[in-house]
């Protein structure tokens, strides 16, 4: 466990031990809340709207979202990202602008990307395209939202200089990588190739045709998530069918969790880059290195209209101390 990691479990377990009534420990370990309490994870003003939005399914199509295995943990990333942006889902001026400050431009128009519990929704979670772009849905046809295909956190449609955008955001807060892979890892090895061999590389994939790298040697985290994810983008984008005129990728993530942005594994000596971040995009096709952005979580919410007009604000800065300014 890194410093970063450490600071933000104690804080967790201490904010967890103030909340009165609520059970923390869960399997010893006092940053976990036991599994009937996971509403406690959950911004407070938004608790139950949240449980709804992810619990709902029709018959006209929409699913049931799936949780992260560890969404009782007070460090969740997926719990860490709903606090933040489900306040600004059904904000479509606050949301606006804050895709005006992440993405440095200005006039963005939000529109509704989903439809959940009788409303239209302008931020959704967990989202994957319609289309089975990666070769991922089970020998029935079907891919869970949220589970076992390529999703991303959350997703969000714009208009921009009349262009209609995509903006998918990957989130990420104490999470970090290991340099080697585990051997129970390497037996989905046949299924990745058979997956995405025709789908990651130029002409049919956003990874440019010289890169001196082979297809295994993205199957390490964050690596391998970087990679779907883009290709994820790359695909909506081109399909004609898809109705988009850019679709990019916005990585939230810490700044001080620097074990994450370091680069490891074979594409670090293949690049000879330090930082993943960098060595990735490089690794891109030149005209699509501008649909990879990455940006600090600190930076994504220092700006004054989050602060002015997001109800949730006071409480995301007793709850992640570290990540607003």
């Amino acid at each position: 466990m890194n410093e970063f990691q450490r600071a933000e479990y104690e804080h967790h377990a201490r904010y967890f031990r103030n909340l009165p009534g609520v059970r923390a420990g869960y399997q010893g370990h006092e940053v976990m809340l036991h599994p009937d309490e996971v509403r406690a994870n959950f911004n407070p003003l938004h608790a139950d709207a949240i449980r709804d939005f992810f619990r709902y399914s029709d018959h006209e199509g929409a699913q049931e979202i799936g949780w992260h295995t560890r969404s009782n943990h007070g460090a969740s990333s997926q719990a860490c990202c709903v606090n933040f942006l489900f306040p600004m889902a059904r904000d479509p001026a606050l949301l606006s602008r804050w895709v005006d400050h992440v993405m440095d431009i200005e006039g963005a128009e939000v529109q509704p990307i989903d439809r959940r519990c009788g409303k239209d929704w302008h931020l959704t979670f967990e989202w994957f395209p319609a289309v089975d772009y990666l070769n991922e849905a089970n020998s029935k046809g079907a891919r869970t939202r949220g589970a076992n295909s390529t999703s991303v956190d959350a997703a969000l449609r714009y208009v921009h200089d009349g262009k209609s955008n995509l903006l998918l955001v990957e989130w990420k807060y104490t999470e970090s990588y290991g340099s080697k892979r585990t051997s129970s890892h390497e037996r989905g090895d046949e299924t990745r190739e058979r997956r995405y061999a025709n789908l990651w590389r130029r002409p049919h994939g956003p990874v440019r045709i010289d890169a001196p790298v082979r297809l295994s040697d993205f199957f390490l985290d964050p690596w391998y998530q970087l990679l779907r994810q883009q290709m994820l983008a790359y695909h909506c984008e081109v399909d004609p069918l898809a109705d988009f005129d850019r679709v990019t990728v916005l990585h939230v993530s810490p700044s001080g969790n620097t074990g994450l942005k370091e680069a490891k594994g074979k594409l670090r000596e293949k690049t000879g880059k330090s930082k993943v971040f960098e060595a990735f995009v490089d690794l891109l096709e030149p005209a699509f290195r501008d649909r990879f952005r990455a940006i600090d979580t600190e930076t994504a919410f220092a700006f004054p209209a989050f602060a002015e007009s997001c109800n949730s604000h006071a409480w995301l800065q007793s709850r992640y101390p570290s990540l607003i300014p």
